[in-house]
C-alpha cells in the first residue's frame, strides 16, 4: 500500500516562527533540518504534531500545572490579528495532493484548552478526515508521529495504569477490556437489593432461643410448611426460655411473645411513647373554592335582597297548575285578591324567578364550599395531634405512670448521649412551638369559616379566608420542618434506648422475628430471591476467571509482535551488547501493569540472561534508545507515511548515531516511509546530507536571526541563500572580528550570485555543457565585470555590484575592518540582486 507523505510545509505565528511563513518543501523520503540550540527544532516538530491533533502533547507531559502553558502556541511577539497556521501539502494514499492547514483560534489558557480549524482544501472537517489522507493517529498522548525528547521516556515514567492503557489501545485489544468491564459491571445488576425482611431474619435468627429452629436458613431456602413451622418452633423457644409452657398454637404462642414483650420491654422503658402517624397534607384550599365565594358575592349583588327573599314563594306559586296555564286573570294564590292575577303579572313573577337562578345556584356552591373548608379544618386539627408523638398527646399522669421520663432517659443512655438528649429536647419544644402555631391559625379560620356561613346575606370575607388558609399552609410548612428535624434527633434517641431496652430485657430480635411470622410467604420470596443472586453472582465470578484466560492469551500474543518489533530496531542502534532488550508484557496476574524486561548476559551471543526490569538496569542513553525503538515499532505496526524525529539520539552517544545514520534511516526508507530529522548535531546533518544524497536528501538550516521575527529556515539546496543567512549571523555579531568573517561571506556570496548568472546566461544560449565548475579559480574582481552587461533592468543594479566589491574587498585583505553598517548594506543589495535576477 502506498503510504502518504509531507510534500511541503508552511508554518506562521507558531511558538518559535513569527509573522513571516517559512516554508520547507520535502523532495524526496528523507529530509534533514539542522539549526543550533534554541532555534526552533522543537517548534518546528511540534507544529507537525499541532497541524495533526490541535494540541501539543508536552503540555499534557511535562507541565506540573497546565495554566503554565497559557498563551504558549501563538508567537509572544505576533502583531495583533496576525494569523497563526499551520499548513501541508499532503500526498494521500490515493496519489492525490490535499492541502491541510489548521488554524489557531484560541490559545491555551489556565483553565480551558487551545482551540483550533481545520480544513482540507479549504473546507472544514474533524480530525477524522485526516484518516482518508492515509494519516493515522496513534493512541494518546503520543498521537501524532512526532517523537520528541520529551515523548522518548513516556512509557517508562508514565503511571501503571496509564501505561497499560496506552499499550492496549496501541495494540488495538482496548475492546477486550471494554467487554471484560460491562460484564463486571454487571456485578452492580445481579447484587441483590437490600431487603428489610433478609435483615430482620437475621436479627431473628441470632436470638439464642430461636438460633436452632432459623440459622440453617441463612443459606438455604425452606418450603413455606417448614418456614411456618421454624418460625413457630422459634416462639415456643422464647417462650419456654421464659420459664412458660407455650401453648399448641401458632397463633396463641405469638399472641404469648407480643406479650412478653411489651412486659419485657415495659420494664426498662416504654418505647412505644415515640410512636406516632405521619403528618397529613396541609389545609390548603383550592382556587376553585375561593372562585366560587366570589361568584356567589357577585351574582348576590345583581339580585335585590326583597326579590331573594320572595323568590322561594314566587317559585311555588307559579308551580301550581292554575297559575302556570292561566291565560286570563286569575284569584292570587298568596293573597286571596280576586282577579288580581293577570297574566302579565305571572310573566313579571316568572322575569323575577329568573333573574335569581343563577344566585340560587352560587348560592348552594357557596354553602358546598364552606361545608367542605370547615370538614378540612376539622380534620386536619385532629390529624396533627396524631402526627405528635404519643409521649406528647398523653396527660403528664401516664406518662410518669409509665415511666416515660426524662430522667429515665438519661439514666439509660448516660452521659456519652447528654448532646443527643439536649439536641431532641430543643428539637421537641420547637415541635411545640410550630404545633401551637398551626392550632392558632386553625383556629382563626375555623371561626371566620362559620361566622361567613352562617350569614350568607352579609358575607365579603373572600380575601380574609385566603389570608387565613394562606397562614395555615405557613404554619404547616413551619410545623412539617420542626416535625422533621424532631425525627431526626428522634432516631438517633430511640435507637440508643432500643439497644438499652433489648440488652437490659434480653429481647434483641423478638420484635423482628414477631414481624416475620406475620407474613412467612413474603420472607420465603425474600430468600428465594437471595438464593437467584447468590447462584448469579458465582456464575459472573466463573464467566469473569474465563475472560481474564483468554484475554491474557491475546494479549501474550499481541505483546509478543510488539517486542518482536522493538526488538528489531534496539538491534540495529545497539547490536551486540551484553545488556540487551528482552520483551514489554503484561505482568501475571496483574491486568493493569506492563513490564519492560532487559537481558543481562556476561556471553556475546546474549546466553544464559539474568532478567531485571529496563528501568533498573538500563542507563539513559538505552532508556532514550528503547523509547526510539519503540516508537519506530508503533511507527511501521500503524502503517505510518512519515515520522518526525527532533534530536533521537543523545549528543554523547556517537557510536549509536552511526548506526542509526547508516541503517536505522536506510531502512525506514525501504519501508516506503517519509524521515523528516531535526538535530542540532552538524555532523549528522552533513553526514546524511552526504550518504543519502543520491536520495534527494531535502537539507534546511534553521535559526532564530531575532525575536521579533521568529525562527527561519532556508532550504540549503540553494547554497547562496545559505551563504546569506550565514553572513547575517556574523554581521549581527558585536565583535570586529566577526565582521571580517561576514565580510569575507558576503565576497564568497557575491562571487556565487556571478558564477550563477554567468551560468545562467550560458544556459540561455543553448550551452547545456555549462558548470558552475568552469569559474572554480575566478574571484569577484574577475566575474563582476562580465556580469554587468546583464543587469539590464535598472541603470543602477551594475553600480550596487560594484559597490558591494568595494564595500568587502577589505574584510579580505589586511585593511580596516569594514563596519556593520557598510556589511549590512551589502548584504541587502545582494539579496536584491538575488531576488532581482536569479
Amino acid at each position: 500500500m502506498t503510504l502518504c507523505k509531507i510534500n511541503k510545509l508552511e508554518i506562521q505565528g507558531f511558538r518559535a516562527f513569527g509573522r513571516n511563513p517559512q516554508t520547507l518543501e520535502f523532495p524526496s523520503l528523507l529530509a534533514a533540518i539542522w539549526g543550533p540550540n534554541s532555534q526552533g527544532k522543537t517548534s518546528l516538530a511540534e507544529a507537525v504534531e499541532f497541524l495533526l491533533t490541535g494540541e501539543i502533547v508536552r503540555r499534557a507531559l511535562m507541565a506540573s500545572g497546565q495554566d503554565e502553558f497559557a498563551d504558549s502556541l501563538r508567537n509572544a511577539h505576533l502583531p495583533a490579528g496576525a494569523e497563526v497556521f499551520v499548513q501541508a501539502r499532503v500526498l494521500g494514499i490515493d496519489g492525490k495532493e490535499y492541502v491541510v492547514k489548521r488554524t489557531l483560534t484560541t490559545d491555551y489558557g489556565k483553565k480551558q484548552e487551545c482551540a483550533t480549524a481545520l480544513t482540507i482544501d479549504g473546507k472544514a472537517c474533524a480530525e477524522s478526515g485526516l484518516a482518508a489522507l492515509g494519516i493515522r493517529l496513534s493512541q494518546p498522548p503520543l498521537r501524532a508521529p512526532v517523537l520528541a525528547q520529551h515523548t522518548l521516556g513516556y512509557v517508562f515514567s508514565a503511571k501503571p495504569q496509564d501505561r497499560s492503557s496506552y499499550f492496549k489501545a496501541l495494540l488495538e485489544v482496548t475492546d477486550l477490556d471494554e467487554f471484560r468491564g460491562q460484564v463486571a459491571a454487571l456485578e452492580k445488576e445481579i447484587a441483590p437489593p437490600a431487603n428489610p425482611l433478609l435483615g430482620k431474619f437475621m436479627l431473628a435468627a441470632s436470638i439464642a432461643a430461636a438460633a436452632q429452629q432459623l440459622k440453617p436458613y441463612l443459606l438455604k431456602v425452606p418450603s413455606e410448611a417448614e418456614l411456618t413451622a421454624s418460625l413457630s418452633a422459634a416462639f415456643k423457644g422464647l417462650i419456654g426460655a421464659s420459664g412458660e409452657t407455650a401453648p399448641p398454637g401458632d397463633e396463641e404462642r405469638k399472641a404469648r411473645v407480643i406479650a412478653l414483650l411489651a412486659e419485657k420491654q415495659a420494664k426498662t422503658f416504654p418505647l412505644k411513647g415515640f410512636d406516632r402517624k405521619a403528618l397529613p397534607a396541609g389545609a390548603a384550599s383550592a382556587p376553585g373554592r375561593f372562585e366560587s365565594l366570589r361568584r356567589f358575592v357577585e351574582e348576590r349583588g345583581k339580585v335585590d335582597a326583597e326579590v331573594r327573599r320572595l323568590a322561594n314563594l314566587f317559585r311555588e306559586a307559579l308551580a301550581l297548575p292554575a297559575v302556570h296555564e292561566a291565560e286570563h286573570p286569575i284569584d292570587c294564590p298568596l293573597c286571596g285578591a280576586d282577579n288580581t292575577l293577570t297574566p302579565e303579572r305571572i310573566a313579571l313573577l316568572r322575569e323575577r324567578v329568573a333573574d335569581t337562578e343563577s344566585f340560587q345556584q352560587a348560592l348552594k356552591e357557596a354553602r358546598e364550599t364552606f361545608g367542605l373548608m370547615a370538614t378540612g379544618l376539622s380534620s386536619l386539627k385532629g390529624a396533627l395531634g396524631e402526627a405528635l408523638p404519643i409521649f406528647i398527646t398523653n396527660p403528664s399522669k401516664f406518662r410518669r405512670a409509665r415511666g416515660f421520663r426524662v430522667a429515665r432517659i438519661r439514666g439509660l443512655l448516660g452521659e456519652s448521649a447528654k448532646a443527643d438528649i439536649a439536641a431532641w429536647l430543643s428539637s421537641l419544644r420547637a415541635l411545640a412551638r410550630a404545633r401551637g402555631s398551626v392550632v392558632a391559625a386553625l383556629r382563626r379560620t375555623s371561626g371566620l369559616v362559620k361566622k361567613c356561613a352562617a350569614d350568607m346575606d352579609g358575607f365579603d370575607e373572600c380575601a380574609s379566608l385566603e389570608n387565613g388558609f394562606g397562614a395555615i399552609a405557613e404554619a404547616h410548612a413551619d410545623f412539617a420542618l420542626a416535625l422533621a428535624a424532631y425525627g431526626s434527633c428522634e432516631d438517633k434517641l430511640r435507637a440508643g434506648l432500643q439497644s438499652v431496652v433489648d440488652a437490659q430485657s434480653e429481647t434483641a430480635g423478638w420484635q423482628e422475628l414477631i414481624e416475620l411470622a406475620g407474613d412467612p410467604a413474603a420472607l420465603r420470596s425474600a430468600m428465594i430471591e437471595r438464593s437467584a443472586y447468590a447462584e448469579a453472582a458465582k456464575e459472573l465470578a466463573q464467566a469473569l476467571k474465563q475472560i481474564d484466560k483468554g484475554n491474557e492469551t491475546v494479549l501474550d500474543e499481541k505483546f509478543g509482535d510488539l517486542s518482536d518489533g522493538v526488538q528489531k530496531w534496539w538491534d540495529i542502534l545497539r547490536p551486540e551488547e551484553h545488556s540487551f532488550f528482552d520483551g514489554v508484557k503484561q505482568r501475571p496476574g496483574a491486568r493493569r501493569t506492563i513490564d519492560f524486561k532487559a537481558g543481562l548476559s556476561t556471553a556475546s551471543d546474549r546466553s544464559s540472561p539474568q532478567f531485571r526490569d529496563v528501568v533498573a538496569v538500563f542507563s539513559m542513553s538505552q532508556l532514550h534508545c528503547l523509547g526510539l525503538a519503540l516508537f519506530l515499532a508503533r511507527a511501521v505496526n500503524e502503517k505510518a507515511g512519515f515520522v518526525v524525529l527532533d534530536d533521537p539520539i543523545l549528543s554523547s552517544d556517537e557510536d549509536y548515531r552511526a548506526f542509526f545514520n547508516a541503517m536505522v534511516v536506510e531502512e525506514l526508507i525501504n519501508l516506503g516511509m517519509q524521515v523528516i530529522v531535526l538535530t542540532q548535531d552538524q555532523k549528522t546533518w552533513k553526514d546524511l546530507g552526504e550518504r543519502y544524497l543520491h536520495q534527494g536528501i531535502g537539507l534546511f538550516q534553521i535559526d532564530l536571526r531575532s525575536p521579533a521575527d521568529g525562527s527561519a529556515v532556508a532550504n540549503t539546496a540553494d547554497d547562496l541563500e545559505t551563504k546569506f543567512m550565514k553572513a547575517e549571523i556574523l554581521v549581527r555579531g558585536g565583535h570586529p572580528s566577526l565582521h571580517k568573517q561576514g565580510g569575507e561571506v558576503i565576497r564568497d556570496a557575491a562571487e556565487r550570485f556571478c558564477k550563477e548568472m554567468l551560468l545562467k546566461a550560458r544556459r540561455a544560449t543553448g550551452d547545456v555543457a555549462a558548470s558552475l565548475n568552469d569559474y572554480g579559480l575566478k574571484n569577484l574582481g574577475h566575474l563582476a565585470p562580465q556580469v554587468e552587461p546583464f543587469l539590464i533592468r535598472d541603470p543602477s543594479h551594475a553600480g550596487k555590484l560594484r559597490a558591494i566589491g568595494g564595500a568587502v574587498n577589505p574584510a579580505k585583505h589586511d585593511d580596516a575592518i569594514p563596519a556593520a553598517g557598510v556589511l549590512k548594506v551589502a548584504l541587502g543589495d545582494l539579496r536584491f540582486l538575488k531576488k532581482t535576477y536569479l
